[in-house]
């Protein structure tokens, strides 16, 4: 994830970058609870790097509780995996992902991925007014 922390920082330097370590953490972080919440230490997320492999809960289960968790479901996710495998990203697309990217990262195909976020932002342009209420 360092990798992608910097590729962010020079792609978009404007963006503030929050990690956490386990699926469960990053639901209350969303959420805003468990010391969270305080959104101007911890701004609610505009896009979400989702590792598949973390402590607690697999990635897929956290693409499961946000498709079905309103407002959280327009979050922009980009799947990151060590496993191609096309399964796995079929499956992260039925589950919401907008992207699926393999480590190691290419420097490239991240960036590209990155491009798309104002696409992604203007086709959910509901998010900003209802996250501000949680």
């Amino acid at each position: 994830m360092q990798f992608a922390h910097r590729v962010v920082a020079a792609t978009c330097p404007h963006l503030c970058v929050r990690s956490v370590s386990s699926g469960a953490e990053f639901i209350c972080y969303v959420i805003g609870e468990n010391g969270f919440g305080d959104r101007t230490d911890f701004p609610y997320p505009i896009l979400v790097l989702l590792d598949l492999r973390m402590p607690d809960m697999h990635g897929f289960q956290v693409l499961s509780w946000l498709r079905d968790h309103a407002p959280h479901n327009l979050l922009p996710v980009v799947v990151l995996t060590a496993s191609g495998e096309v399964q796995a990203a079929q499956y992260a697309y039925q589950l919401g992902a907008r992207s699926f990217l393999t480590k190691p990262l290419r420097a490239n195909e991240f960036k590209e991925t990155m491009g798309k976020l104002q696409e992604w932002r203007k086709q959910a342009p509901a998010l900003d007014d209802r996250v501000q209420k949680t």
